[in-house]
């Protein structure tokens, strides 16, 4: 037999009209998976919810950003698929080569810019398929694609009101910025920019870009005319205002987003993203950059540092083996505690940073107890020949700016940051060292703060990432929490085939 779905009349979902039971049955398993770190979940501890999401509702309709890993499903089991109405979805008719006449027509007098290959042939499946994810790894140029599909749709007159969603305010100013530098002057278009304190709505514009927090407070009329909608950061889709963004946008005909950073295939949080945007179609890897001469070369430190007595690590570890009676995230807690507390830490990260004469950025996460903060004034007070610059959240962006402009120029300057607000996006080609003072885990922020050092820059023949890990173990074989998170790090270095070398430091 044959499954048979049909794309529905609102383009939203795939509705499957005719199958088997046991088909529909394979179908409904394949289309439910788990979250990740389920055990964890309060619900799942009171036994009120099993972990489970499933991504096809009881109308047998699937997201239609599903619609791969639906064919994907089908495929592996053997299954005939027919969906009607596809060519709704996907844009059947696309004419690459009227796209790569038209890139080279417009870039051929361009004193700055000629877009690359990888470039080039990144847009032809995001053209193509109208939903759809990307990820480009950090220095790839991802600015500059989704400028070509923009500028492209808007010349060829190919779409309507062109919306880009951004997660801060930094990355509206940038983009703008390079906008205007890629188009040198040939289209006329009309820009607005939507951020804190931006409330008026302009009439017939042409290119809005917006953050998520801004956006997700307009009213529903306000997409009425959106055709083509671009998240930037698209990892970050999961995020309930981002949803409501794109389910507002109920006439747009494509929508796609770009990461540096996507989640792992097949997890429910990557099928998320899909169900909102559409199948992936590009991976440009950092590998991939470097290896081409497309980014700056990467070499990984990894300082193993030992300096907590023995008695507190004998405590650490007996209030690990009772985890029937300790929240483990309570265990990470105390842990980050030492390391925050810790003077001899402290001194020997400062004075490691401070050592540095090319420009650093030295991200860290506790903003709360002003540890960010801490770093910033030692390393003034320190060496008052070193330009030292401090930013967390609550920096005004307008000061953001100064400091990137500021990092570009000459060396011996550090930019102290949070993880939150300068590991992605943000642009500063005169970065010769990035510094992890602090742990983190997530695969996304740790590869998007490695990328915050890849740019090309004059004289940069390597950025050197230096990765702060706390051993507070007593053996091999009760590894505390912050150690465990050193380890992942290593892992994602090996699989991103990023270089590194161990340091073990005593004091």
């Amino acid at each position: 037999m044959e499954v048979k779905a049909q794309v529905t009349p609102d383009n939203r979902f795939l509705q499957i009209i005719e199958c088997s039971d046991l088909e529909l049955d394979q179908i409904r398993h394949s289309f439910k998976k788990r979250i990740s770190n389920w055990r964890f979940h309060p619900l799942v501890k009171k036994k009120v919810w099993d972990g489970y999401i499933s991504f096809i509702d009881k109308h047998q309709r699937i997201p239609v950003g599903l619609w791969n890993e639906l064919s994907d499903t089908c495929q592996k089991y053997g299954f005939k698929l027919d969906v009607s109405g596809i060519d709704r979805i996907i844009d059947t008719e696309f004419d690459e080569a009227d796209f790569r006449s038209w890139v080279g027509d417009f870039f051929s007098d361009h004193p700055k810019i000629k877009p690359r290959d990888y470039q080039i042939d990144a847009c032809i499946p995001i053209l193509k398929y109208r939903r759809s994810i990307s990820e480009i790894a950090t220095s790839a140029g991802k600015t500059l694609i989704i400028f070509m599909m923009f500028a492209y749709m808007y010349d060829r007159k190919k779409s309507g009101k062109f919306l880009m969603v951004v997660p801060n305010t930094n990355l509206i100013i940038q983009t703008v910025e390079d906008f205007e530098v890629y188009n040198n002057g040939k289209l006329r278009f009309l820009t607005q920019m939507l951020h804190g304190g931006t409330e008026k709505t302009k009439q017939n514009v042409d290119f809005v870009i917006g953050t998520y927090q801004t956006l997700v407070r307009r009213e529903p009329a306000f997409f009425d005319d959106v055709d083509v909608v671009c998240v930037d950061e698209a990892h970050h889709t999961q995020a309930s205002s981002i949803k409501k963004i794109l389910v507002s946008c109920i006439n747009a005909r494509y929508t796609f987003g770009l990461s540096g950073t996507m989640l792992q295939n097949g997890s429910t949080e990557a099928l998320t993203v899909q169900a909102y945007l559409g199948p992936q179609v590009n991976n440009i890897s950092a590998a991939f950059l470097t290896a081409n001469n497309y980014a700056t070369p990467i070499f990984i430190k990894v300082v193993m540092m030992n300096y907590l007595e023995d008695e507190a690590r004998g405590k650490l570890e007996e209030l690990r083996s009772r985890k029937a009676e300790i929240d483990g995230s309570k265990l990470l807690d105390l842990e980050k505690r030492l390391v925050i507390d810790n003077r001899s830490r402290f001194l020997f990260v400062c004075d490691f940073v401070a050592r540095s004469t090319k420009n650093s950025l030295v991200l860290f996460q506790n903003v709360k107890d002003s540890y960010g903060k801490r770093i910033y004034d030692y390393i003034r007070e320190k060496d008052n020949t070193k330009v030292v610059f401090y930013v967390d959240g609550s920096t005004p962006p307008g000061l953001r700016e100064e400091y990137i402009a500021r990092m570009e120029e000459g060396e011996d300057k550090v930019l102290v940051a949070s993880f939150g607000t300068f590991s992605t996006g943000i642009s500063i080609n005169n970065i010769h060292n990035v510094y992890f003072v602090e742990s983190y885990k997530s695969e996304k922020i740790v590869r998007q703060s490695i990328g915050r050092g890849m740019r090309l820059f004059e004289g940069k023949e390597r950025v050197n990432i230096i990765d702060f890990v706390d051993d507070f173990s007593l053996s091999k074989n009760s590894k505390n929490y912050l150690l465990k998170h050193g380890e992942e790090r290593m892992k994602i270095y090996r699989e991103q085939g990023f270089p590194y070398k161990k340091y073990y430091i005593n004091f």
